[in-house]
Order: C-alpha cells, then structure tokens, then sequence
C-alpha cells in the first residue's frame, strides 16, 4: 500500500506542475478573461440585466446563476436575455457572471413607462393628417401590406373594427407576443396610468396601444372611425403591463421578436429611465439587418431625449400642438430628429371606442407611418435613408436646418414620400469583407418611376472612388427591379474595394452610394487553440482549480485502488449443465407513457362600467381564465351575468355559465373557457350583451433567427 500512496502523489504532484506551466493551457497566464462582456451598474435598483450571444451560452449562465441559488426575474432563451436580482449579489459573482464565455452584457435593469401626457378633449379630430401633408401622401401611396411595423408598447386590440383589417398574424394566426405574461396573447389591457406627476391612477382606460396603432394603421375608406397614416400591417408586442410599464429586457426581447419575425418598422411610444446597455445592442441588431426604429423623445420637457429615442439608430420624435408650436412637456435637445402631432390626438381605443390622447408617444406613430409609405414605394431603402430623407424633407419651424428644440422640423409625408418614388438606385446585398484574390456577388435595386423604364444599369468598382476601372455587363428592365453581378473579382494584396451602381431610368441618370468593401486574408482559425482555451475557462472561473485537482486524484486514485484490493483469482468449479426448468420468466415491465403537458393558462379582464361591457367582445385562447371585474359601478338590484341571447321577445339563456349577484363596487367574478368556440352571455337587470371567443391553443413555433 505504500507503494500505491507513492504512485498517487506522484501522480498527484506531476499533474499540478503540468497544469502550473503556462503551456498547459494556452493563453491564460497573464491573460484577461476571454469574455468581453460590458458591464455597466449604474442604477441596480430594479435588478441586473444579462445578455447572452446564443442558447449554448444563455444557459450556461442561467446554470451558473441556479446553481447559486440567485433569484431570476426574467428568462426568455428566445431572446438569450434574462433578468436578475441585485439583492445580496457580490461584485465577485458579478464578475464570474460576466466571464462566462458567450455573455455580451451584464447592466442595471431599466424602468420602462408609456410616454402619456393628459389631453384636452376640444380639439378638432385629426388635425395632424394635415400638417404632416397625409392627405398628398396618400396620392402617391397609402401603404400596403408588404411593409410590417411592429408596435412595442401595452398590447393592441385586434378585434377593434378600426385596426383589425390591418392587423399582423404568423403562420399559426399569432397577432404578436406578449412579454409580460410570457405567451401569444398580446391583447391591450392598458386601463391603469400615471398622471403627469407620476401618480398612479387606476381605472383610466388608456389603452395606450391601441390608441397608438389607430394613428398608424387605423383602416382607411372603411365609413368608420379615424384614418390611420399607412395601410400597412401592425405587429403587436406587448413590454409593457396594464399600467403602462415595463423594463428594458421586455424591450429588448420585443425588439429582437420584431427583427425575427420580419417588421421593416419598429415603433416605440415608450422611455427608459437611462441608457441600457442590452437595449443599445438590440437597436444595433435591428439596424444592421435593415429594420427601421422609430421612439419617442420623452414627455418631461427637459433637454435631454430619452432612452431608447436618443440612440443615433433611432429616429427621435418630439411633439407639437394644433398650432405647429413646440409642445412645452416634449423633449428636446442633441439627438432630436423630427416633430409630429402630439397635443390632443384623436384615435382608437379598446373596445370599439375612441378617445383624445397627447404626448410624444403619439407623435412617433404619426412618423413611422411616413417611414412605412417610404418602403411601400421603395423597399430598397436602409434604416439610414430613411431617417436622413425624413429630416431632410422636414417643413422648418424656427429656423432653417436642425435646431435644439425643434430638430428638422415637422415631418412631411408628401415630400419624404414624393423623394423615395423618383428613380433610386440601391445595393441591397453584398458582404461585409471579402478575401484576397477571391470573387464575390452585389446586388442592386432600381426603383422609381411609375413605372419607369430602365434603358440601363451596370456595376462599377475598382481600387479608388475616383478609378472605378472594373465593369459589369449592363442590363435593362422596368422598375422596381433587382440585378445580380456574380464572380467579381477582389484585390490580390489587402486593401479596399470601391463600388457603384449606376442606372438611366425615363433618360435621366441616377447612381448608388459609394460602397467601400474590405479585402484582408481572412485569420486561421485555431480550435484546439480554443478548446484549451474554453476548458481552462472553465476550470479556472466556474469549477476552481482545487477542486479540479481533487477530482483528478479521485479518477486517477479509484481505478488504482479497485486493482489493488481486487482478490487473486482461484479456480472456478467445473460448470453445472444448465437446467431449463429452473428458468423463471419475469413479467415485461409496463412502460407508461408521460403524461401529457398542462395546459397554457391565461388571463383576461372584462370591465363592467355603469352596465356597460368593455371590451363587449374578447378573443382568448382555449384555457383562459376570464375575470369579469365590476369596479365602480352600483348595479341595480338582481344583476348577474348569464351565458345565451337577450332580445326583444325576452331571455334565452343556454345554462353554460352563470354568475352569482353582483351588488357592490368591487365585486368580481370568473369563468375558464376550456373548449374553442363562441359564448354569448348578457347581464341581467342591464340587459347588456357580449361574447367570448376561444380559439385553439397552437404549439409555439422557436423564434427564428433572421438570415
């Protein structure tokens, strides 16, 4: 046995001096942590926000965070963000959780609020469409259903006969996500705000996003209600809850869902308390695959834009009244691009109804309905045209440029609008580097006209803006078309590729921006170099080093001592012949199937107000709890709520649902609808109608990661 002790500590011993050498894992003497995760606490009053590059990494954190017992507030692996609580966390800890490998940003969580100022009810309905010039707008375009803006705010009710005829819906008939409760029932249950003071006041019916998606998409030409600024379609994603809150994970999440489920436009009626740094990088992952972002600059009237609006990917929108003057609670200062209506701003509201609103968060919509015209007639257009043809064809309101207070100016659909439908020429696709002496493809776009003939288009490029010496064949056609050169040949050395794309549509002459493509001999890439790296990663920040040495003196010490005390062998008995009837046959095991999943499970609200039902008409899903809530309303004496039809000729109640008497303020009452289908029912005493439509619940689909 003393032999066997002298084994293992020298085993023991080389193993510790072979992990000691700076060989043993490359790259890690001296070296920092190979994460590069940015770490921003400034405000972890709400809780810490972690943002992880991808699902492998996602739940390497969260592990790490479970196994220290550490409160999760917030998990989505869709999005790879998840929340935290700060309470009794350690800097030490904060400090393992930004080295994990794959971790992108660790930074204080955000208060998100809907950006809502109190209205005056007088004014005239729909001035806006006139300032903004809408009406000339719509002379060229009034939209389509192409374009898909994604409305991140408090929900948006797709059953108003106003919005549903330009609601967004998936493959499964998904209208969008909600955030909040973590399903696809983004529905607007907005009902609670906070004044202007930031008191919080219940039972206001604001119903913030639907009033926001009524100014930009509200149906045009239907004979009913208001005219929304584009006939596009409107993606709902619920961040914010039914008082208009939220944080900058919620944010962050809708954004990414928008990006990967294909919205051209995201508009946000909504600030963040401070810069956020997961909300930074989803705006830069919006930008960077062509989405256009649109955020409203705040309603305190300081001269400072608020978050997510004063990012330079966004397009910041500030208010003004009925009198195209600046509107004393909009935010104003560096970052400001644009103003819209926002001052007494008539639109929908849940339910069927309507009502006034004013702020900045109804100004925003007014713009990302010009921007959804925009790529109606000229889909070609990246984020950065967008926002430069909207500032640049503002009407001035002070003077002439941009100015602190006013920015560009008021947006003008007709200008901006009328700029994009003359002939453009645009490279849509090309790469980001391309290598040394290799070959690549571009692709452009011609647009304008109406239609215009394209009597030719070719590609240039070359090694200097001013020597464009390479030549592509020319082609022709009839805009809006998309022309492909393939096998364009790089630099032999590194350097940099200059390229144009030129076309002559209804004989006058138009070309692209100058495109300016790296060329550099692309790195080798080491993976036994990085595998030693992940493991010593691995070793050193989440097991430890001491417990990787005891762990490897027990494998290595085990085997040895099952050898050493394994009994000499004797020789075995000569074999007895077997005997069949001593076999016993045993019953197969039974193999139950797992039971099945629980159902999702949902919640709604239906509010009683002086005998009237809003909203008179709801959508659930199959498994939805529906609370029928009486406020403050004083019912009369025998008023209940009873599933059938009422008319003229009397009851006619088909004894699926009833409720008990509701009799005070207060009173509440609640039915889960299990099966799809239609269920009528009225309140008795009242005589006041409505229905519950359940839908089948479908599978949820993975989030799909745009290309």
């Amino acid at each position: 046995m003393r032999a066997l002790a002298r084994v293992i500590l020298c085993l023991v011993f080389s193993s510790m001096v072979l992990l000691s050498t700076p060989y043993a894992f490359v790259g890690r003497a001296g070296a920092s942590p190979a994460s590069t995760a940015k770490v921003d606490l400034t405000n972890d009053t709400l809780g810490i926000v972690i943002e992880a590059k991808d699902v492998p990494s996602f739940q390497a954190v969260r592990g790490l965070i479970q196994s220290n017992h550490i409160e999760i507030t917030y998990s989505s692996e869709d999005t790879s963000i998840l929340t935290i609580s700060s309470k009794g966390l350690s800097s030490r800890m904060i400090d393992r959780i930004a080295q994990v490998p794959g971790v992108v940003s660790v930074s204080s969580e955000r208060k998100v609020q809907a950006l809502f100022t109190p209205d005056d009810p007088d004014r005239s309905l729909q001035w806006g469409l006139s300032v903004v010039n809408a009406y000339q707008a719509w002379d060229i375009t009034q939209g389509n259903h192409s374009v898909v803006v994604a409305v991140l705010d408090t929900g948006i009710d797709w059953n108003h006969p106003d919005l549903a005829p330009n609601i967004w819906s998936d493959a499964n008939g998904y209208h969008g996500y909600n955030y909040i409760a973590d399903n696809h029932n983004p529905m607007d249950d907005n009902i609670n705000s906070y004044d202007e003071n930031g008191v919080w006041q219940a039972n206001t019916y604001t119903y913030h996003g639907t009033h926001v998606a009524g100014i930009l998409g509200a149906a045009i030409n239907n004979g009913i209600g208001v005219a929304g600024m584009a006939q596009v379609r409107m993606m709902a994603v619920k961040v914010m809850n039914d008082s208009g809150e939220g944080t900058d994970a919620y944010v962050s999440s809708g954004i990414k869902y928008a990006v990967d489920n294909h919205a051209n436009i995201i508009t946000m009626s909504l600030g963040v308390d401070g810069m956020s740094v997961t909300l930074g990088n989803m705006i830069d992952y919006a930008s960077s695959h062509g989405v256009v972002c649109v955020a409203a600059s705040g309603n305190s009237g300081s001269s400072v834009v608020s978050y997510p609006a004063a990012y330079p990917k966004v397009i910041a929108v500030g208010a003004v009244d009925s009198s195209e003057h600046w509107a004393t609670f909009s935010n104003y200062g560096q970052g400001l691009d644009v103003m819209a209506p926002g001052v007494s701003i008539f639109s929908t509201q849940a339910a069927s109804g309507y009502q006034y609103l004013s702020g900045t968060s109804t100004a925003a919509p007014y713009v990302a309905g010009v921007a959804a015209l925009m790529l109606t007639v000229n889909p070609a257009l990246t984020p950065k045209q967008v926002g430069e043809i909207i500032n640049l064809t503002a009407t001035d309101l002070r003077t002439a440029g941009w100015d602190e207070l006013t920015g560009w100016g008021i947006v003008n659909a007709f200008k901006a609008v009328e700029q994009v439908s003359n002939p453009m020429v645009t490279i849509t696709k090309h790469p980001t580097t391309v290598a040394i002496n290799g070959t690549f493809s571009i692709t452009w776009m011609v647009t304008g006209g109406n239609p215009g003939v394209i009597s030719s288009t070719y590609l240039r490029w070359g090694e200097s803006p001013t020597a464009l010496t390479g030549n592509s064949s020319t082609f022709t056609g009839q805009t809006w078309a998309v022309f492909t050169v393939d096998n364009i040949p790089s630099l032999p050395q590194n350097g940099t590729l200059y390229l144009q794309a030129y076309a002559t549509v209804d004989n006058g002459s138009y070309q692209s921006d100058m495109l300016e493509l790296p060329v550099q001999q692309p790195g080798a890439n080491d993976l036994f170099t990085q595998f030693l790296r992940n493991i010593s990663n691995f070793i050193s920040e989440d097991l430890g080093w001491f417990n990787f040495l005891l762990i490897l003196a027990a494998v290595i010490a085990i085997p040895l001592i099952v050898v050493a005390a394994r009994p000499k062998k004797h020789r075995a008995p000569p074999a007895q012949p077997m005997v069949m009837n001593q076999y016993q046959p045993i019953a197969p095991a039974r193999i139950l199937p797992p039971p099945p999943p629980p159902p999702p499970r949902f919640e709604t609200y239906i509010d009683l107000m002086g005998g009237d039902i809003m909203p008179n008409s709801v959508t659930v899903f199959e498994g939805t709890k529906v609370v029928f809530v009486n406020r403050t309303w004083a019912p009369p004496p025998g008023v209940m709520i009873r599933s059938g039809r009422v008319d003229q000729s009397g009851e006619h109640p088909d004894g699926i649902f009833q409720s008990g008497m509701l009799i005070a303020p207060g009173d509440y009452w609640s039915a889960t609808f299990h099966r799809a289908g239609e269920y009528p029912y009225y309140i008795t005493g009242v005589w006041k109608s409505g229905k519950v439509i359940v839908e089948k619940v479908r599978p949820r689909e993975p989030t799909q990661g745009a290309a």
